[in-house]
């Protein structure tokens, strides 16, 4: 199993502050899940939801502010 990543971590992969990693996950856009009181994300999820944004910044020409939820399909269990 990899390493989970904590806020700090994913805003430094992302160039976005922490808080703003915790509200997005909050508000269901980012995918990351709670261990008790702390976020934790899993790299892989995150380089996906980066992707996306890529792709869709990439597709219609303009920033992405927000692709929306993301549905991560995970396999083998």
């Amino acid at each position: 199993m990899d390493k989970l990543l904590t806020p700090a971590e994913v805003g430094a992969i992302m160039g976005i502050h922490q808080k703003t990693v915790e509200r997005l996950c909050r508000s269901g856009e980012l995918p990351g899940f709670r261990i008790g009181r702390y976020w934790r994300f899993r790299r892989l999820d995150i380089e996906k939801y980066v992707d996306v944004l890529a792709e869709a910044t990439v597709t219609f020409g303009m920033p992405a502010v927000s692709a929306g939820p993301i549905s991560i399909q995970r396999g083998g269990l």
